[in-house]
């Protein structure tokens, strides 16, 4: 592993490369949205996979998407 060099004029450059906006962790992190999909997906995969010898892959379709 590299070893680490300290800044020897006290400037945290850490935050300002994760945070460039200085908005706050709070408004930049996003929310667990978006899962519904992923969870009708797996659902219709696994019932697909208990029906058929040989069941192929399983993809998102239109109508998974919200609004569709």
């Amino acid at each position: 592993m590299a070893e680490r060099k300290k800044s020897e004029d006290g400037v945290r450059e850490t935050e300002a490369y994760l945070d460039p906006a200085g908005e706050g962790a709070a408004q930049v992190q996003e929310g667990r949205s978006g899962g519904a999909p992923a969870r009708q997906v797996a659902s219709r995969d696994e019932e697909k996979r208990a029906e058929q010898d040989d069941p192929g892959a399983t993809r998102v379709r239109k109508s998974d998407e919200e609004g569709a």
